[in-house]
């Protein structure tokens, strides 16, 4: 099952690769979770990196649950529905990664959680939409959704879905809002480059708080309860 990602990635290099300003108080960060303020780069200011709130903000989230329709777009929903297809027309964003990470049931009440990543710790760009609304306080609060395709074959083994990373090349295309919906839809499909991989990491990957390098740290497979398994 697909759950999270990373953005650990050092500000000059994200600079440099998408010739972007980011702002003074972004934070690399190893464990990105829902509600938390993450890069993006969005279709209305494709120069700047903004830190948005993923799915919700804690505040809304601590009233609300943040339900899985507010964190992933499937792809094949994009078209069908009218909040997800208008959107996509002019809201479109790219979020900034260098991992992501999905947990494979092995039981019925069990499973182990790995990292996926492009070469060399890559960085790397995320097909996403966001919206914005007022809080109660009546202040206008941006959030984001991760698009997500079928998965390949690589994470299959993992999780039946993962997210639409997308080609470099077709970056400018996708932030530009003049860009017809029709050919857009060609831009999210499975990654298929064979140089996405993977491996076990640790449990700890279930705390939202814990946000450290060890969290990439190649360890034998073990469930979410620490308890090390022979499945993988």
């Amino acid at each position: 099952m697909l759950t999270n990602f990373s953005i650990a990635t050092d500000p000059q290099k994200i600079a440099k690769q998408f010739s972007v300003e980011l702002p003074e108080n972004y934070q690399p960060t190893y464990n990105a979770n829902p509600t938390q303020k993450l890069p993006i780069i969005t279709s209305a200011n494709p120069e700047k990196v903004e830190l948005v709130h993923w799915g919700s903000t804690e505040a809304f989230s601590k009233s609300k649950s943040v339900s899985g329709k507010l964190l992933f777009a499937p792809a094949e929903e994009i078209q069908t529905k009218s909040s997800l297809k208008k959107n996509f027309s002019n809201r479109r964003c790219v979020i900034l990664a260098d991992s992501f990470y999905a947990w494979k049931e092995i039981a019925k009440k069990e499973k182990v959680p790995y990292r996926f990543y492009i070469g060399e710790n890559n960085l790397f760009a995320i097909a996403g939409l966001w919206d914005s609304f007022e809080d109660e306080d009546g202040a206008v609060v941006n959030t984001f959704m991760m698009i997500t395709t079928a998965a390949n074959n690589t994470v299959s083994e993992v999780s039946e879905r993962m997210p639409a990373i997308l080609n470099e090349d077709l970056l400018i295309e996708w932030l530009n809002e003049d860009t017809k919906d029709d050919s857009l839809l060609e831009f999210i499909k499975p990654y298929q480059p064979n140089d996405l991989d993977k491996y076990t990491i640790n449990p700890k990957l279930a705390d939202p708080n814990f946000n450290d390098s060890k969290l990439w740290e190649r360890v034998p497979p073990a469930n979410q309860f620490g308890n090390l398994t022979l499945f993988n």
